[in-house]
């Protein structure tokens, strides 16, 4: 799932506990593994790849919420948890990838098109992506009534004038990453995470142009651009659940016996 996707789940996790007290760093832990990538040199592969069991000293107490981001990806992935990053599977049975299944044949079919190759495999992979593109699009209402894109926008900056030596120390001993690395990825972030452009993309034009760009896909020809909106407009229609993925999730993590601050 996307940071705001990601972001909200914590809001409604820490709102149902009353948990008023909390600094607004966690949110950043929050979406570590996702925010890490920015930088050139670390790749999904390696801020994914973190056993879920993993003991977290006190002094790193905060890890958790990067592994709370990790059981929600795994069930969006692969539909339990499993305690570390598995290999690609195109039978999934995670959320997005059920889901998915049902756009891969368009998205198999657009290729087609702009004659451009595309293998069964990479088309299984891009469908559920665009669900997790797509799915803080159908809950925008509910991340607009959390106001979920501020609250992030305040703990990037919050992280970076206030708790960067705690938060360098605690990604540091999580992925062993070079500490100015680290720097470099939130000078970034302030860049990249402002609420004009996150706003910005909170709409199916901006998540078509995100997908475009991902996956290099030009034509000026307007079947093409048809083609992408009903693409879009199908993800938006199979997601006819709104909350229920979060609910059978965190109870899942809640069970979860590895991570107790979420019970």
């Amino acid at each position: 799932m996307f940071m705001l996707t990601h972001t909200y789940f914590l809001q409604k996790v820490l709102g149902a506990a009353d948990i008023k007290d909390i600094g607004l760093d966690v949110f950043v832990y929050n979406i570590a593994p996702d925010l890490l990538t920015i930088h050139p040199r670390i790749g999904p592969d390696k801020t994914h790849k973190i056993r879920r069991s993993l003991q977290i000293p006190k002094q790193y107490s905060k890890s958790v919420y990067v592994i709370f981001h990790l059981l929600v990806d795994d069930l969006s992935h692969y539909g339990y948890i499993s305690d570390y990053q598995e290999e690609f599977n195109t039978d999934s049975k995670g959320y997005s990838y059920i889901k998915g299944k049902y756009l891969i044949k368009s998205i198999l079919e657009l290729y087609k098109a702009i004659k451009k190759e595309i293998s069964y495999s990479e088309a299984v992979y891009q469908s559920h992506l665009i669900i997790e593109m797509i799915y803080d699009l159908v809950i925008l209402n509910h991340i607009n009534s959390f106001k979920t894109i501020d609250l992030l926008v305040e703990a990037i900056n919050f992280t970076v004038n206030n708790k960067m030596n705690e938060f360098s120390d605690t990604i540091n001993w999580l992925y062993d990453l070079d500490k100015n690395e680290i720097n470099e990825v939130m000078k970034n972030a302030l860049l990249y995470i402002t609420k004009e452009g996150m706003e910005s993309i909170m709409n199916i034009e901006g998540r078509i142009n995100l997908y475009k760009d991902k996956f290099g896909l030009k034509s000026n020809e307007l079947f093409f651009y048809d083609g992408l909106r009903n693409l879009f407009q199908q993800a938006i229609d199979l997601i006819d659940d709104d909350e229920l993925f979060f609910l059978e999730t965190m109870q899942i993590i809640k069970n979860y016996s590895g991570l107790p601050a979420f019970r």
